[in-house]
């Protein structure tokens, strides 16, 4: 009969073990690494556990403990006191090492469940660990009115901004600016709503039309729209829902005179200095994109992307990835780290450094709100990139 009341979990337990011990040792397959994977993304708890076995200023000293001649005897003090099973034979792998890595940091994982299991009424599960150092944005931006006056919307409180220029416009929900629908005369001028690095916010036009607007973005527009076109200035990215006029077409300029031109419809817009390209990519509806000297029509799934005077169509784009950041999320489906890192940049406020080539493309689905080394360990898992950070500047090593 079986006295032990955890030994059901001992083979699991050994084998989440096992592969953390090969993640820091870098001996994983692929499938391996993927089922670690896994395992890490099931709760916060997990995450935790990773990150405090896997913690880098912990590492060096860590294998230093498995390498000595003592590991080998305490793996085989645990195997006695809780029967759990090696690894089977014919992997290619220093097996007394992986023994002794193992029974460490089955410790770990063992006690996370035994935890989890003597306090599964209560509902609680260990607090991930935050890097005071880059921290997820938030809803931060500022407006400028066009007598030259600049409002902190972060600082203010919910309700109608005060001013003469200013007493039709409110914030809501601590991230949303409204336009009261026909309070203002049409020649008063342009508005200008920036968003810096590590910051979102939303904005509802005098018409009615919705936008969402991501970090270091600037959106220039009138406090109301004539009768006849509806007109925006866009630097960086923003998502817009167009309130249907067919009377006054919506358009959104993106610099050098590059348009997109709808009557109601749901796209997504990126065009960001430095980026190489511009792209519009269509949602819902029917738009046209254009140029001095091209212009196309998108129907929806199709992106358009931009480069000087050339328009080139993707008929299928991945819409999900490329308007994940409005629903809070980072999706990523086979993305060169570059374009992975340039997001990651804009939201957490960071430079990026690259110290060597990475060609490997990754896939991953996170919640933006996540601190940045939890973000980080997700994106080491496949083992194919590592990273430091310092201060504000995140290390990209292959």
């Amino acid at each position: 009969m079986n006295n032990n009341p955890y030994s059901h979990m001992d083979k699991d337990a050994h084998r989440v073990a096992y592969l953390i011990a090969g993640y820091i040792r870098n001996t994983l397959s692929k499938a391996e690494h993927e089922e670690l994977d896994d395992w890490v993304n099931t709760s916060d708890a997990n995450m935790k556990l990773f990150e405090d076995l896997t913690d880098e200023r912990n590492i060096e000293a860590n294998l230093q403990m498995m390498d000595g001649a003592q590991s080998e005897q305490v793996f085989k003090e645990l195997q006695q006191q809780g029967r759990f099973e090696k690894p089977k034979a014919g992997r290619k792998i220093n097996m007394v090492w992986m023994s002794a890595a193992t029974a460490i940091i089955l410790l770990g994982v063992f006690l996370l469940w035994r935890s989890t299991n003597t306090s599964s009424s209560q509902n609680t599960t260990p607090p991930i660990a935050h890097n005071n150092v880059l921290q997820p944005g938030g809803n931060k931006a500022t407006l400028t009115l066009p007598d030259g006056s600049v409002i902190d919307l972060a600082s203010m409180q919910n309700g109608f901004l005060s001013g003469n220029t200013a007493q039709h416009i409110s914030k809501e929900n601590d991230s949303r600016l409204v336009y009261q629908h026909s309070k203002y005369n049409r020649e008063e001028g342009m508005h200008t709503l920036t968003i810096p690095a590590g910051g979102q916010f939303q904005l509802t036009l005098n018409d009615n039309t919705k936008v969402w607007l991501n970090s270091e973005t600037i959106l220039r527009y009138p406090a109301a729209f004539s009768d006849n076109e509806r007109k925006v200035e866009l630097t960086g990215e923003a998502y817009f829902e167009v309130s249907p006029n067919a009377h006054a077409p919506f358009k959104v300029v993106m610099g050098n005179n590059d348009t997109v031109s709808v009557l109601g419809t749901h796209f997504n817009v990126q065009t960001y200095p430095g980026d190489k390209e511009k792209a519009v990519t269509l949602v819902e509806g029917k738009v046209l994109v254009q140029n001095k000297i091209n212009k196309k029509v998108l129907l929806p799934g199709m992106q358009a992307r931009i480069q000087g005077n050339s328009i080139n169509t993707i008929p299928d784009s991945d819409v999900e990835e490329i308007t994940a950041w409005k629903k809070g999320l980072f999706v990523f489906h086979d993305a060169p780290i570059e374009y992975i890192m340039n997001q990651v940049a804009r939201w957490y406020n960071a430079k990026v450094v690259y110290e060597g080539e990475i060609k490997h493309q990754f896939n991953a689905t996170i919640n933006r709100n996540e601190p940045l080394e939890k973000l980080l360990r997700l994106l080491q898992l496949n083992g194919y990139v590592k990273f430091k950070t310092e201060n504000n500047i995140i290390y990209v090593y292959p």
